[in-house]
């Protein structure tokens, strides 16, 4: 347990201010989805190289029957701005 926590800790990024997404991105879903079912997921954040990167939103399959996409937000704290990625519930 304390090995994961350590983890974690090590895993997080903070920024001083919360980025904006771009015009490029896709914020919202572009058509009608591609099967019966599929949800918009995104756009999202990911920590690589040292920044966060954009990641464009997309159609997706839910793992599970009756699962809920729950996107992605900033969270503010002490140290700054940190990026708490989207996940199926």
């Amino acid at each position: 347990m304390f090995f994961v926590f350590m983890v974690t800790k090590a895993n997080a990024q903070y920024v001083k201010t919360r980025p904006e997404f771009s015009i490029a991105v896709n914020v919202g879903p572009r058509g009608h989805a591609p099967h019966h079912g599929d949800v918009w997921v995104g756009p999202e954040w990911e920590w690589r190289g040292g920044c966060y990167i954009e990641v464009p939103g997309h159609w997706e399959t839910p793992r599970n029957r009756g699962a809920i996409w729950v996107s992605g937000h900033w969270q503010e704290t002490k140290r700054g701005y940190r990026w708490i990625p989207g996940h199926w519930r």
